[in-house]
């Protein structure tokens, strides 16, 4: 009540002041704290959308315990200004958190129900006033209303690039290209054909990417933009990846074709965008270490949360999490991506150094992968097993006859396509884990 108070009066000291309208921004906020660095960033994007449309004659920002406040004196007609303060509030859904009162010069407020119309309420979409006055929702209920809203606000700000995000973006997408390009890759699509898919092509990865690529450059801004624990950061993440998901499918007419790769290069570039905020190295040793604290939980969060679930509602992931106990790649990204650390990057590292070209050092490492990775993508299409045993003997026994570089390894990996293809196997599991090395090698050699 105090804080009102001295809101009012700081509003009555401005209209006297100049005697002109007045436009007042606080944040709708339940709960005890309400000066929070997102918040305060909320409020600086509505001043800046009013400052973006209108000439002010005064602004002042105050960052208080009750929560940030502003207030901007403009000389434009009151019901103009009205609906901008309206349009800000309903242009983006975090809009809803906003409160942004105008005032006509003699001190009279402009109010939305003089316009016939009436603000959303917070939790259940209703008349926000008919909500408070018969006490509808708990303290937790618009908590969690409010804690989804600022996930959209803060997703909502990575569109602001950093020359940092826009740098560790394009290695992501290099990464992307790379793991596509590298031919011949068993069983995958490449240059060579569209591996044992029917639906999908080199040209439709290529599509993918150019969609997905801007969101890579996001989550690594997300990871700059972060303040505390980094599991919450995750929830942002998701938002990103949910947009980018819709561009893909877009771009690619319906087609998944990296959806899995959006899920992990996608936080890998948001340990990036972190580490790179702290003024440290981009080792990828410290990336693995990031991302494993952003996802720390997510096996139990989301495949044991499956538990109840009927069999008929399961992913392919929750499938074979109950039938199996295989985590997949939430298991990995958990861990920091110890197949990428002990097998991966090591195997990239020495094939580059015996002097493969980033072709065969990216098949060779592949197949690496294929001898060590729970390979769900494989296991999806027809068992644990078919991965296990007979996927990793096929990898094996072409690594033990050279891999790539020597003229029978060659051949084995090319027959291996052909086997590959005819079985319906495709290591995508690998090779999403594959991009990731790639882009982690990137980033050491490049900082």
């Amino acid at each position: 009540m105090a804080a009102k108070e001295a809101r009012s009066q700081r509003q009555q000291e401005m209209l006297k002041k100049y005697n002109l309208p007045l436009v007042s921004i606080t944040i709708n906020m339940p709960g005890p704290n309400k000066d929070l660095p997102v918040l305060r960033r909320l409020c600086d994007y509505a001043v800046a959308e009013l400052k973006a449309d209108f000439k002010t004659h005064e602004i002042l920002q105050l960052y208080l315990l009750t929560g940030p406040e502003a207030l901007l004196v403009i000389d434009r007609p009151v019901q103009e200004l009205k609906a901008k303060a309206v349009a800000i509030e309903e242009a983006q859904p975090f809009g809803r958190l906003l409160d942004i009162d105008v005032f006509t010069n003699d001190g009279n407020l402009v109010s939305r129900r003089q316009q016939g119309r009436s603000r959303a309420c917070l939790v259940c979409g209703q008349d926000t006033i008919i909500c408070m006055r018969e006490n509808r929702h708990q303290l937790a209920d618009l908590m969690s209303a409010v804690n989804k809203l600022l996930v959209r606000f803060k997703a909502y700000l990575t569109h602001n690039l950093s020359p940092e995000a826009q740098r560790i973006g394009q290695l992501a997408v290099e990464a992307m290209l790379f793991e596509v390009a590298c031919t011949p890759a068993p069983g995958l699509v490449d240059r060579n054909n569209s591996g044992a898919h029917n639906d999908m092509d080199f040209f439709t990865f290529m599509a993918s990417t150019a969609a997905l690529s801007s969101a890579m450059a996001r989550t690594a801004q997300a990871g700059i933009n972060h303040e505390g624990n980094l599991a919450d950061m995750l929830p942002v993440l998701r938002a990103i990846g949910i947009e980018a998901e819709q561009a893909m499918l877009a771009a690619t007419s319906g087609v998944n074709t990296q959806k899995g790769l959006l899920f992990s290069l996608g936080i890998a570039a948001a340990a990036a965008g972190h580490l790179q905020r702290r003024g440290r190295q981009l080792k990828a040793e410290c990336i693995l270490d990031i991302i494993a604290e952003i996802t720390a939980g997510i096996v139990e969060r989301e495949l044991g949360s499956s538990a109840q679930l009927p069999d008929h509602e399961l992913t392919a992931g929750e499938r074979l999490y109950r039938q199996h106990k295989i985590t997949g790649i939430r298991g990995e990204m958990e861990n920091g991506l110890p197949a990428v650390r002990e097998v991966a990057i090591p195997a990239l590292k020495q094939s580059l150094a015996a002097g493969l070209s980033a072709n065969d050092a990216l098949i060779d490492t592949l197949l690496a992968l294929m001898m060590k990775v729970d390979d769900t993508t494989v296991m999806h299409r027809h068992n644990p097993d078919k991965m296990r045993y007979w996927v990793r003997d096929k990898a094996a026994a072409a690594l033990m006859e050279g891999g790539i570089a020597s003229e029978g390894g060659r051949a084995s990996i090319e027959r291996l396509d052909k086997e590959f293809i005819a079985h319906n196997v495709s290591p995508g599991g690998a090779a999403d884990l594959l991009a990731v090395a790639w882009f982690l090698h990137r980033l050491e050699t490049e900082s």
